[in-house]
């Protein structure tokens, strides 16, 4: 008899089957735990990075603060500064700080730092001939490299005069005895107002000794956390770091209005450091609120000598909380107020609990203003 033919009975198939299949699961399970954790640390890192690249940018800026803005005798613009823009009066002789804190409340804070960007802006031009008003040409020493759009900021060599910015019209025109800077008013020139006698209680005619400073196409600039829905940063929303022109504003611009900086920053938080009159070593640090220190005078300004800044990033969204419900930003020793009542000296940042389930990243660090400290202010 020819023997008979034999395959794979059913049983040996669904057990192979079976085997397979549990085989597959456990591979999947493996790779969606490596792939889970690969974007946990891929996030970890990117977070690191982020608030790295933040923190980098802002004490690049910060450590500008007040490039050109110095005399020997102190800040070129101690008195305050004149500033329009759109026909709008923006500051009428408020002090201007090289850098100023805007309380955020419960939210982010943001930085505003005044500063030159231009490679003159360290050796100001003398006027050699007054202005007949305060609309007219001014006729300086020096070209400064200034070209028309660039920023001026003139004041007294003393810092003893009200001072005021002016957009250039035209590029300087030399003559016989200096250069004439124009700053008429204009659309390409929306910093100059049409008449500044009306703009400011206190428009001044620069005289012959006065200064002008070139503060190239940067003005004033403004550092803070920008949501995509406009809002506070939240766990259903995504913010970045950006920057803005603080004077052409808005004052809430939307994330596509904004220089942006770096990606999934949901906090940022700074304080003053503050030394004693006339002293340059920092002993106190304070929040940008109160009498004091929400709009400093020019003498307080003068006590500015550091800023203590901390930011916050995200990663992903994870299955569960990863994170405690409070993050530490910086933790100085307790102290005793004037009642005897200890206050604590640790700022923190509270999270939610779908907040929770993402983690963070803080980093902090101490900005001295170099340009204030070496200036002796």
């Amino acid at each position: 008899m020819r023997a008979r033919s034999r395959g794979v009975s059913l049983i040996e198939l669904m057990v192979a089957v079976t085997l397979a299949l549990v085989t597959i699961i456990v591979v999947m399970q493996v790779l969606s735990v490596y792939e889970a954790r690969k974007r946990t640390t891929t996030a970890a890192n990117d977070a690191e990075i982020g608030a790295s690249v933040g923190l980098y940018m802002l004490e690049r800026e910060a450590r500008m603060a007040g490039a050109g803005l110095t005399l020997p005798a102190g800040f070129v613009c101690a008195e305050g500064v004149n500033i329009a823009h759109g026909g709008v009066t923006v500051s009428d002789g408020a002090p201007r700080a090289p850098l100023a804190i805007v309380d955020g409340g419960a939210g982010p804070d943001r930085l505003e730092v005044l500063r030159s960007d231009s490679g003159f802006g360290a050796a100001p031009a003398t006027l050699v001939q007054n202005m007949a008003g305060p609309g007219d040409e001014l006729t300086v020493n020096s070209n400064l490299g200034l070209v028309a759009g660039d920023l001026a900021l003139v004041g007294g060599a003393d810092g003893a005069k009200l001072c005021t910015l002016m957009q250039l019209s035209d590029d300087p025109d030399p003559q016989g005895n200096g250069w004439e800077l124009s700053h008429a008013f204009g659309a390409a020139t929306p910093y100059n107002p049409a008449a500044p006698g009306a703009a400011f209680a206190d428009a001044p005619a620069y005289e012959v000794g006065d200064v002008v400073v070139n503060l190239g196409r940067l003005g004033l600039r403004a550092y803070g956390v920008i949501c995509s829905d406009g809002g506070v940063p939240a766990a259903d929303n995504s913010c970045d770091l950006g920057s803005w022109d603080a004077i052409a504003g808005p004052d809430d611009p939307a994330l596509a209005q904004v220089d942006s900086l770096t990606p999934q920053v949901v906090n940022l938080q700074a304080q003053y450091g503050v030394a004693p009159a006339n002293s340059q070593t920092v002993n106190e640090w304070v929040d940008a609120t109160g009498a004091d220190w929400a709009a400093p005078t020019a003498a307080n300004q003068a006590r500015i000598k550091a800023v203590r800044v901390a930011i916050v990033t995200r990663g992903n969204l994870e299955r569960e909380a990863v994170s405690p419900a409070e993050l530490v930003l910086w933790d100085d020793p307790d102290e005793v107020d004037a009642d005897g009542n200890v206050v604590d000296g640790k700022a923190t940042m509270q999270l939610g609990d779908e907040e929770r389930r993402y983690r963070y990243t803080v980093l902090r660090t101490v900005i001295p203003l170099i340009n204030v400290i070496w200036a002796g202010v």
